[in-house]
């Protein structure tokens, strides 16, 4: 199977240098615009999601600022921007130093959530108060995790990865990250860290059969956690029940709530900050649930924006993996595909009634400071580990001063 990985790889890789690097520019183009256009209408979003709450607290204390916490989100969204800025042009090899450390820091913040009790939404303690700010560790923990896994993995012969044994370092730090997770009951997110980690075990070469029975197990975890959870086992219950049949406006779940957006929304939608559901039932609109106010506002149009910019995110994502020449890059850009894609459709199946109900946020969009600084950050790695390809700083160079040239002769006309 390792066999059989390498030679798709060099059979989808450029055949050249240059179209490695014209390969590697077009795929940062599209993956910059398609983030950039995500934070922007994620931004948007949470304005209009956060209305209700943020007019009853000025209704309860007129002293209070409107639209507190959507001024916040739009804070933090330039503060991860700036920081992935910063990133994207910090080495690569540097990052990869200090990826002990900042698993270490990672597991260590969120051990302090359960050692401080934590704050939490539904049941999951995953919020840690460190005065006036409150962050949620388990988003810098899948951003530390990957960075780990991807020197860890890196670092090991294709061929020692068919045998167990030699896994056992990188197994060892994912089952104690998963494990802090887990601890704070949010399942939610440590399905995204299986997720995360079983992709790259496996794109490092790991067995299949290894993999398989790793699922196994983890599936076989994952539904004792249901099962002794009777918030978890309603939620997965009321799925298989509600799966082929229309919502219940009588005794309503969340995810009828969700439904009934959608079905409002139509074709274009009821125009922004004109839904009606976040007014009324639909919890976490906000947050886990803000793809259904896009639904309802911005109609299937709007979802299928949405749809089309993580796609896109995701293609760069591949591409830039592909003509990758470097094993810890490779891992590294696959890492954050599988945590930004697959989180972000993970939250559009339960959100659409496609997956039992499980608190995971859409990346970029939903309100969540951390969420969108972890994610802002984790792009910023991605493309420092694209500009240290041979060529692609010079290719970047150019292409701006050609666009600087092309302005100025707009300018002077």
């Amino acid at each position: 199977m390792t066999k059989l990985r390498e030679r798709t790889a060099k059979l989808a890789a450029p055949a050249s240098k240059e179209d490695r690097v014209e390969a590697i520019r077009r795929a940062l183009t599209v993956l910059i615009l398609s983030a950039v256009a995500l934070v922007v209408l994620g931004v948007i979003m949470v304005f209009s999601a956060t209305a209700p709450s943020s007019i009853g607290m000025v209704d309860a204390d007129p002293t209070r600022q409107l639209f507190a916490s959507a001024i916040r989100q739009t804070i933090w969204a330039i503060v991860g921007i700036a920081g992935g800025i910063i990133l994207a042009h910090i080495p690569y090899t540097v990052i990869r130093r200090v990826a002990d450390f900042l698993l270490a820091l990672g597991m260590v913040l969120q051990a302090l959530v359960l050692a401080t009790g934590g704050e939490g939404v539904g049941g999951n303690n995953n919020w840690l108060s460190l005065g006036p700010v409150s962050l949620q560790p388990s988003e810098f923990l899948k951003l530390a995790m990957i960075i780990w896994l991807a020197k860890t993995l890196a670092k090991l012969p294709l061929q020692s990865l068919e045998d167990l044994r030699a896994l056992a370092i990188p197994a060892a730090g994912f089952a104690v990250s998963i494990g802090l997770v887990l601890a704070g009951k949010d399942l939610g997110t440590g399905l995204v860290f299986t997720l995360i980690a079983v992709g790259m075990f496996w794109l490092a070469g790991m067995r299949g059969k290894h993999i398989f029975w790793a699922l196994v197990i983890a599936s076989f975890g994952a539904a004792i956690l249901v099962a002794l959870n009777p918030s978890r086992l309603t939620r997965v219950f009321d799925y298989f029940k509600n799966l082929l049949i229309l919502p219940d406006i009588h005794e309503p779940t969340q995810g009828d709530f969700a439904q009934f957006a959608f079905g409002t929304g139509g074709l274009w939608g009821a125009g922004l900050g004109a839904g009606k559901e976040k007014w009324r039932d639909l919890a976490e609109a906000h947050t886990d649930f803000i793809f259904a106010v896009i639904g309802e506002e911005l109609g299937l149009f709007g979802v299928l924006t949405v749809i089309a910019l993580f796609l896109a995110l995701g293609w760069s994502l591949v591409q830039l993996c592909i003509n990758q020449p470097n094993r810890y890059a490779q891992l590294l850009t696959a890492g954050a595909g599988l945590w930004l894609c697959g989180q972000a459709f993970a939250n559009m199946f339960v959100v659409t009634g496609l997956l039992p109900i499980f608190g995971v946020p859409l990346p970029f969009v939903s309100m969540g400071g951390s969420s969108m600084m972890s994610s802002l950050f984790m792009l910023g790695c991605v493309v420092a580990c694209a500009r240290a390809v041979p060529g692609v700083p010079e290719s970047l160079k150019n292409r701006s001063n050609i666009a600087n040239r092309a302005l100025a002769v707009i300018r002077r006309k």
